[in-house]
């Protein structure tokens, strides 16, 4: 039988020296104007070459959702969110990470971070000597900025997941540029690293976002191939314990059959609340035995600095699971 594990640490606002009352967007609200006429923001826009970036209209948002009528079948955009491209078509734009290249690897990532009660998820990584990826809201970095140290210090991988969590292929250029540009400086301010890889919410990326973002010098737009759909568990969203249970087994499933024995997985999970950080830990012990190799997608991808900060570094596939 599975271990049930419940974190019932409640979220504590508390005081920091971290300031984000100027020089950020609000917090969880889409970068305005008011950031966008600021000198700061302007040297970041004008350091773009926007003869690099698709000429695409924004998409349009429908009762909450993305609009996807009247799209073409083609799907001339690459439009993840409409076929799940991720090979691009526009020159020059490299293509989304969404599988680990390494055999029977699982690709741990861990979205919508930091938590504000994650001390107990970050505890049960730590006991087990597990590093995952982290990608990181920069509206959450600032809420809760000693968590997102603590990211660091335990040396997971922190990623960008946006400044407020929109669907970016319905923001304009500017708005994008703000949605990347100042989760990196909230991550830079408080944990000192400059990340390169972001995943973009709901998965929604097209061509122009993909440009967009190689240009602020991201070298990796990750995806994923297998999702949990943890996001999705009551009782805030619509599927039961049992279900999210199904998915995990069917995954682990996939981790002895064979399914991943020349190349390996990137699975969607999320930092998202108690019930998904307990999840996470139910399943854990199960993953490690289905899969050879539990990584961070740095390690899958066999990239050994992941920040723009050349000072920091971390162990290769090989060193990291003592395959050399």
């Amino acid at each position: 039988p599975l271990t049930t594990f419940v974190i019932s640490q409640e979220c504590v606002p508390y005081s920091s020296s971290y300031d984000f009352s100027s020089g950020y967007p609000n917090l969880w609200e889409v970068p305005t104007s008011d950031n966008f006429n600021t000198d700061e923001f302007q040297q970041v826009y004008n350091s773009i070459d926007w003869t690099q970036v698709p000429d695409i209209q924004p998409h349009t948002l429908v009762n909450g959702d993305i609009d996807q009528s009247n799209y073409p079948d083609s799907d001339p955009d690459c439009w993840w969110t409409y076929n799940q491209c991720s090979t691009p078509n526009a020159p020059g734009v490299q293509p989304d990470v969404t599988i680990c290249p390494e055999p029977e690897t699982w690709g741990l990532t861990y979205d919508d971070g930091p938590n504000c009660s994650h001390n107990a998820f970050y505890d049960f990584l730590k006991k087990n000597n597990q590093q995952a990826t982290m990608f990181f809201i920069g509206s959450n970095v600032a809420d809760w900025p000693k968590e997102a140290k603590r990211a660091l210090t335990d040396d997971h991988q922190i990623c960008v997941h946006t400044w407020s969590h929109q669907y970016m292929t319905s923001l304009t250029n500017e708005e994008v540029v703000g949605e990347l540009y100042y989760t990196l400086k909230a991550i830079k301010y408080v944990c000192g690293v400059t990340p390169l890889c972001w995943r973009p919410p709901f998965g929604d990326v097209d061509d122009r976002v993909r440009a967009i973002a190689q240009q602020l010098n991201f070298t990796m737009t990750v995806i994923w191939n297998l999702d949990t759909n943890d996001w999705d568990m009551e009782p805030d969203g619509s599927e039961t314990s049992d279900q999210i249970d199904a998915n995990f087994q069917s995954f682990v499933n996939m981790g002895q059959d064979g399914t991943f024995a020349n190349s390996g997985c990137i699975v969607l999970e999320h930092e998202l609340n108690n019930d998904t950080m307990s999840k996470a830990m139910e399943w854990y012990p199960k993953i490690v035995n289905a899969y050879q190799y539990v990584v961070p997608i740095a390690t899958c991808m066999n990239v050994t600095q992941p920040y723009a900060e050349s000072n920091v570094s971390y162990p290769s596939f090989s060193d990291y699971t003592g395959t050399n």
